[in-house]
């Protein structure tokens, strides 16, 4: 499809900039890491995805895919997006209030609960595995150091 081929060029070009800039920081080793090894990391994942998405939007056949979407969905993407804005905007906020874990856990399941719509169960399950998993690589592998917050729980 069209919008796929346009979007993969998008990201690819993003990919690719954050690449380039990445350069310019240390890279380290993988057991001392510098300032550009995560984004030089991040950068060569999104390039080799999208380059797949970008390849894989000249082999889709016009009548395989039946449900074509427009590229700019009507008025519940714009609420979509604005919602997920705000939910990026108070994550930022509520880490240096209640911490970096507990944060991530309340960000991923609004995500998981509201915008995506899964169960409590699920979303519930997600949020405190991506909690966990986020803190295991940050404060314990990585040993970086984050914001101290002003509530303890």
């Amino acid at each position: 499809m069209k919008s796929d081929r346009i979007s993969g060029i998008i990201i690819f070009a993003i990919g690719l900039a954050v690449c380039v800039a990445s350069l310019s920081y240390p890279i380290g080793t993988l057991q001392k890491p510098g300032g550009g090894f995560f984004p030089l990391l991040a950068s060569i994942l999104l390039l080799g995805l999208s380059a797949v998405f970008i390849l894989q939007s000249f082999t889709v056949k016009r009548g395989e895919n039946a449900s074509v979407v427009s590229f700019f969905p009507g008025n519940e993407a714009s609420k979509r997006i604005l919602c997920g804005f705000a939910a990026l905007l108070g994550y930022r906020y509520l880490i240096p209030v209640i911490g970096f874990a507990p944060a991530t856990a309340v960000f991923i399941l609004f995500l998981g609960k509201f915008m995506e719509r899964y169960s409590w169960k699920k979303s519930i399950f997600f949020s405190v595995a991506t909690a966990i998993s986020a803190y295991y690589l940050f404060q314990v592998v990585l040993k970086i150091a984050m914001p101290i917050p002003m509530l303890k729980l």
